[in-house]
């Protein structure tokens, strides 16, 4: 499954940018952060840090993946910024590798997060074999920093909408317990009509989730308002690992596994503890099917 990358739901890894900021529970024990400190050593974290811009050939890794998957006749994924997070607002300072500041040639003015941020989505749309898996932890974001697609279809008189909406991006949005999701999956529901499909990353889940409440349903205009899990396409279960993690009590998942199951949506359990093995009936990894095809050679 993950060809460049360690993350089983995944071929590919990238990371336009690296740096953050803690926004909620799940973010306690946050293994990018721990990385910079022990493998990295680049980005300054936290709201006072940096963002750091990663180098001209990471970026020009993702055409030669679009070329593989062309070839192949397979999609590929690409879950995009492990160590950021795309939709975050950030003023301070972006620096390249070498913790230069990176100023825009043009009009010789500081770089800023939206305009990295259009350069990512001008990858995206030029990847049309890659399937963009965006993670946040702020949903409340994604539509007025999601840029729109310069097409012909503007001028032909067709409905501006079909210029923001991606088809090979997959959202989603992290949640690790009751609270969490009550303020994300809401969020995550507004931006249903931007993408082909909307994921739920329960991860690290450190307390049980019920999906099944009518308030997500209600946002998404659908024949089945009122089931569970409307308008999601997919949930991914994980426990925390590493040192200080919190234990995950196999019944939150299995629960979670269990509403997927009478939803009819896709359910993949990533991990434990990664040291736990996963039992085997929790041992199910699906994968959403969305209708984009490759794009042809």
């Amino acid at each position: 499954m993950a060809e460049n990358s360690k993350i089983e739901w995944t071929h590919h890894t990238f990371n336009p940018w690296i740096g953050c900021t803690k926004v909620h529970t799940g973010c306690a024990h946050c293994y990018a952060e721990e990385m910079m400190d022990h493998r990295y050593g680049k980005a300054k974290w936290g709201p006072q840090g940096t963002r750091v811009r990663t180098t001209d050939a990471n970026w020009r890794k993702p055409l030669a993946w679009d070329r593989a998957a062309a070839k192949s006749g397979e999609r590929h994924r690409v879950f995009c910024a492990s160590l950021a997070d795309v939709f975050e607002s950030w003023d301070g300072d972006i620096v390249d590798s070498k913790g230069r500041q990176l100023l825009r040639e043009d009009i010789q003015g500081r770089i800023t997060m939206d305009y990295m941020r259009r350069e990512l989505f001008q990858l995206i749309d030029a990847t049309p074999n890659l399937d963009w898996l965006l993670l946040t932890k702020r949903p409340e974001n994604v539509r007025r920093m999601w840029p729109h697609r310069s097409g012909p279809w503007i001028k032909e008189g067709k409905a501006c909408v079909e210029s923001w909406r991606r088809d090979n991006v997959w959202l989603g949005t992290s949640i690790s317990d009751q609270s969490t999701a009550n303020v994300m999956v809401p969020r995550l529901l507004e931006s249903r009509d931007l993408c082909e499909v909307l994921f739920l990353s329960a991860e690290p889940l450190v307390g049980p989730v019920s999906l099944r409440t009518g308030i997500y349903s209600s946002i998404v205009e659908s024949e089945s308002v009122g089931t569970s899990l409307d308008g999601i396409d997919w949930v991914i279960v994980g426990g925390e690992s590493g040192i200080g993690r919190r234990p995950m009590d196999l019944g939150w998942a299995r629960y979670l596994r269990d509403q997927c199951e009478s939803a009819n949506v896709a359910f993949f359990m990533k991990q434990i503890d990664k040291v736990q093995e996963i039992p085997d009936d929790l041992m199910v990894r699906q994968f959403p099917t969305p209708s984009t095809e490759p794009a042809s050679v």
